[in-house]
């Protein structure tokens, strides 16, 4: 558990996130304490503005860079022979790629890129069912959210799996992967606690 801990803290920073844990030396581990206005916070704050800042560029971004956008994430987190889709005729699929995990498992992926302000519904997730390729799975990535039937339909269990990321989980992988965002480090100094 603790190693799991300490990833989901790594994750969190990378994310620019504050981690719900800190790490206390010595294998321990707490709850992380913070106040309004202490730096933490502040600091949480500000990269809660950038996150929403992001969400609204990519909303007002022209379609075919949002694409080439979604490619480039695609292959930063994994995927191999990214390919961007032509604007007509794609069936509705806009990207295509393979999914590489741990250099055994390759999951041939069709995506579909939406952005809308309003959640996407069931019958688009039925329509990227239907455009699927032989032995391919799909994913939808939109800068708004899902409706319920929409979750309901991509896990259907006798159905082709389709994958769903919202606009929260895309700008959050954007952030993770330094896409769109720029790092600004800075030394903080701090006594050192006795024990350690």
């Amino acid at each position: 558990m603790y190693a799991g801990i300490l990833t989901e803290i790594q994750r969190q920073i990378k994310r620019g996130e504050l981690p719900r844990f800190e790490k206390l030396g010595r294998g321990y581990v707490g709850l992380t304490r913070w106040h309004e206005g202490e730096l933490p916070y502040q600091i949480e704050v500000h990269n809660r503005e950038v996150r929403e800042h992001l969400l609204q560029r990519l909303g007002a971004m022209d379609p075919a860079a949002f694409e080439e956008l979604v490619g480039e994430l695609l292959a930063k987190i994994g995927f191999e022979d990214v390919v961007v889709t032509r604007t007509s005729g794609d069936g509705g699929i806009d990207v295509r790629g393979t999914l590489v995990t741990g250099d055994l498992i390759r999951t041939k992926m069709a995506v579909q890129v939406k952005r809308w302000k309003n959640n996407v519904l069931a019958p688009i997730v039925q329509q990227v069912r239907g455009s699927l390729g032989a032995h391919e799975q799909g994913l939808i990535i939109t800068t708004s959210d899902f409706s319920t039937g929409a979750r309901q339909e991509a896990e259907q269990p006798d159905k082709i799996p389709i994958a769903l990321m919202n606009g929260e989980q895309m700008v959050n992988l954007l952030i993770e992967y330094d896409i769109g965002v720029v790092r600004t480090s800075y030394d903080l100094i701090e006594l050192q606690e006795d024990g350690e």
